[in-house]
């Protein structure tokens, strides 16, 4: 067999004929699809790294935020507390208020329960000073004769009357 007619080396004679011819079409695609891919790919970076920024921009924004409102946080408490004080001294003082007012009622009441009961016993002493002088002017005008009366009585009248 003469090497011209093995089918062989026609299939490799056209298969190397085929990609010589179409090796710059080929590569032309080849290159093109390559320089698509990586045109595709970095416009994909730039838009990652635009994406990037973004966040961290956003992310800068929400930490500043966060500071902000922990400091109105921080006033906000600084005022509650300051105002919990003014109110519990206020509370202090209208309690001692209230109590010196209600020591004051007590003492009041007290001085007054003491001067009732004084003018009773002075009543009381009077009513007994009373009865014990009727007593002894009973006595003492029962042994005294009408007469004896009657110019005592007189001498009274004398008395209170100049």
């Amino acid at each position: 067999m003469s090497l011209l007619a093995d089918p062989k080396l026609w299939v490799t004679a056209s298969f190397i004929t085929f990609v010589l011819l179409a090796y710059k079409k080929i590569a032309a695609f080849a290159c093109k699809a390559l320089d698509d891919r990586s045109a595709r790919i970095a416009h994909e970076l730039e838009q990652a790294a635009r994406l990037r920024k973004e966040a961290e921009e956003v992310l800068a924004q929400y930490k500043q935020k966060q500071q902000e409102y922990l400091k109105e946080a921080e006033s906000i408490l600084d005022a509650a507390r300051k105002d919990a004080e003014k109110m519990r001294e206020y509370a202090e003082n209208e309690l001692k208020a209230s109590l010196d007012a209600r020591m004051k009622q007590a003492i009041d009441r007290i001085a007054q329960e003491e001067n009732t009961a004084v003018g009773d016993v002075r009543d009381h002493v009077v009513d007994i000073a009373l009865a014990a002088a009727r007593s002894i002017i009973a006595d003492h005008v029962g042994s005294m004769s009408q007469e004896e009366l009657i110019k005592l009585a007189l001498a009274d009248i004398e008395r209170k009357v100049h």
